[in-house]
């Protein structure tokens, strides 16, 4: 069997859910995520893939989702912070028209209407592993939208003239939270805004089954949540179409819950989203 490893968007919650999902592929479907023919990262998911395939253990991953900065990090990052350019100017207003019918999306004109967040991405780049990754290795791609148009571009597919470190923090650049990852002049943000997953990616690419990490398709009503779940929905169908089978791993109302105030009021949770994802992924892969 070919598989592909679809990581999705979800801040630091996503990395702690991703931890449970590849625990449990490797520990009861005898699943090694780092062999997988193609691992696809967006925004949170892009770290945790970059982990992987620089070889690091999933432990590596929540132990870093679980850790504070270090006081040298803190240091860093208000410095980047108070030198940061601050403007409430839309990122992209060009975006809004992806609102009306025969656009892509209500959050990617949310994001062009945001204003460029002024956070730092590159505390990411102390992220467990990616230091490793000199050169960019075979099966990663890290989808990214370009701020201009919001257009995806997927480094390691489409690109791989640019580092995986500064793929990953384009991938990360939340709008209105992070600031855009700007290469070779160009600003990029979070692969997220386009979709949550990315997981239609995987068409073409010779696999037999995907596996799709999705913290986002939560069971909320909110905004960003629905618009993930009809996001994957619709991927799900394309994979099926093309002749891919499609395990969906997706958070329960009481993993919602129980990530509540993580990781800032409720560090301490991460061993409880571990086990509801473990849980979600034990369901999901009953059809494997």
């Amino acid at each position: 069997m070919r598989y592909g490893l679809v990581l999705g968007a979800g801040g630091a919650t996503a990395w702690v859910f991703h931890s449970g999902v590849i625990q449990t592929l490797q520990q009861e479907a005898g699943l090694d995520p780092n062999k997988s023919e193609l691992i696809i990262g967006t925004s949170a998911g892009a770290a945790v893939a970059a982990t992987l395939r620089a070889g690091l253990d999933v432990k590596e991953v929540l132990a870093a989702a679980s850790r504070p900065p270090s006081p040298e990090q803190r240091s860093a990052m208000l410095a980047e912070l108070r030198a940061a350019r601050k403007t409430l100017r839309p990122l992209s207003p060009g975006l809004a028209r992806h609102a009306f019918p025969g656009g892509r999306g209500i959050t990617l004109a949310l994001a062009g209407l945001s204003p460029p967040g002024w956070f730092p991405t590159g505390w990411l780049q102390s992220f467990p592993g990616i230091n490793r990754l000199a050169d960019w290795p075979n099966g990663l791609w890290v989808p990214a939208t370009r701020a201009a148009d919001g257009a995806v571009v997927v480094f390691g597919k489409d690109r791989c003239d640019v580092t995986v470190q500064d793929a990953v923090e384009a991938s990360s650049a939340v709008p209105g939270m992070f600031r855009p990852k700007v290469i070779e002049g160009v600003s990029f943000v979070d692969g997220g805004v386009t979709s949550s997953t990315h997981a239609d990616l995987l068409i073409g690419s010779g696999v037999d089954v995907a596996i799709v990490s999705a913290p986002m398709a939560k069971p909320s009503r909110r905004l960003f949540a629905r618009q993930a779940r009809r996001q994957l929905q619709a991927e799900v169908a394309s994979l099926e179409q093309a002749g891919i089978a499609a395990i969906v791993v997706e958070p329960s109302a009481a993993a919602m819950e129980a990530a509540r105030g993580f990781p800032r009021r409720r560090p301490e949770a991460a061993g409880a989203i571990v086990a509801h994802a473990i849980a979600a992924t034990r369901l999901a892969i009953t059809s494997l």
